[in-house]
């Protein structure tokens, strides 16, 4: 079944795909083991081929996730058991904030859909409540060091528990709002890491007062830590800020290839959309004056039925579906292939 044929059964969440296809097998599913500072404690196979795994690692507290136990959510190609000589390229896929974790894209989004029959792994790791993929600045013992648990421990510990491409060209990142953040500032830290970045809707301007103002509410709503994820967001102590922020790293992306979506809002005052999408809009310059080629676009509001998913251009899964859809095929023309 084609993936668009598919998304009506998935978009209500898991409970839609385990009705599509049965649980695999333990025979057949993938061994996880601990490694690289992480600690497995469970593994549920949910369907033939999107597996849970709950683990466990010092770098994150228990009260930084939304559920106290931590998950990784994996997405297995179409035939990964059937074909045990095979290695494959990865997509991590990084959820948003406000309280999303590791499941956003599949009891939300339609990623299990999207990736039908396609020759890749999708990882999709928790990200925190509003962890923002970063080491906090003042964590005030909640232990949130984002950045080297998904750099240094996830991407090792996939490639020690999967048939991976080990290397640049078979990863790739992608994430949406918070998660566009995490996967642009991501690749231009460690371009070594990806051959390509997409942001969907993403922050990618921290210098953006709107966008602060959003970080340091969500910071205090769920962890009563306004300044925690990049310190004060006041001149002249926001140092943090303007160090993290992507539109100071745009040419750090110099051999990624970059895709940036965004919508300008379902509404004139939609900010949810309107600020990333200006934002976005911004980086993309950025990436031009920094020379770096790359897939821009800006879809505003489309017309009812003009996308795919029925993007609206708003800040939401209409959208942020049509993006993952569209790229995927770009990431798999460039990544290695099995």
């Amino acid at each position: 079944m084609g993936a668009l044929a598919l998304v009506a059964g998935l978009v209500g969440g898991v409970p839609g795909v385990a009705r599509a296809e049965g649980a695999l097998e333990a025979s057949l599913a993938p061994v996880f083991n601990s490694g690289h500072g992480i600690t497995v404690h469970a593994v549920r196979p949910i369907t033939d081929r999107l597996i849970d795994v709950e683990i466990s690692t010092p770098l994150i507290s228990p009260q930084a996730v939304y559920d106290p136990r931590h998950h990784v959510r994996v997405l297995l190609p179409t035939g990964y058991a059937a074909n045990p000589g095979l290695r494959y390229p990865v997509v991590y896929l990084l959820h948003g904030g406000a309280g999303a974790n590791s499941a956003q894209w599949v009891e939300f989004g339609a990623a299990y859909a999207i990736t039908e029959n396609m020759p890749v792994i999708t990882i999709m790791p928790d990200g925190g409540k509003v962890g923002w993929y970063t080491n906090w600045v003042f964590p005030r013992g909640v232990n949130q060091s984002w950045e080297e648990f998904h750099l240094n421990q996830v991407i090792r510990w996939v490639d020690q528990n999967l048939r991976t491409l080990a290397y640049k060209q078979g990863r790739a990142i992608a994430g949406l709002s918070m998660g566009g953040f995490g996967a642009i500032s991501y690749a231009a830290r460690r371009p070594d890491l990806f051959a390509y970045a997409a942001s969907f809707s993403g922050a990618l301007d921290l210098g953006d007062s709107a966008i602060r103002a959003l970080i340091t509410e969500e910071a205090t709503r769920w962890l009563q830590n306004s300044d925690g994820p990049f310190g004060s967001p006041f001149w002249p102590f926001d140092q943090a800020w303007n160090m993290n922020n992507p539109m100071g790293r745009a040419a750090g992306l110099r051999g990624v290839a970059v895709a940036l979506y965004a919508g300008s809002g379902t509404w004139d005052g939609d900010v949810l959309e309107r600020v990333p999408g200006a934002a976005t809009d911004r980086f993309h310059h950025a990436l031009n004056a920094a020379g770096v080629p790359h897939h821009y676009e800006m879809y505003g509001r489309p017309l009812p039925g003009q996308k795919p998913f029925g993007c609206d251009g708003g800040h939401n899964f209409s959208c942020w579906n049509y993006a993952f859809y569209d790229v995927l095929p770009r990431m798999l023309a460039v990544l290695d292939g099995p």
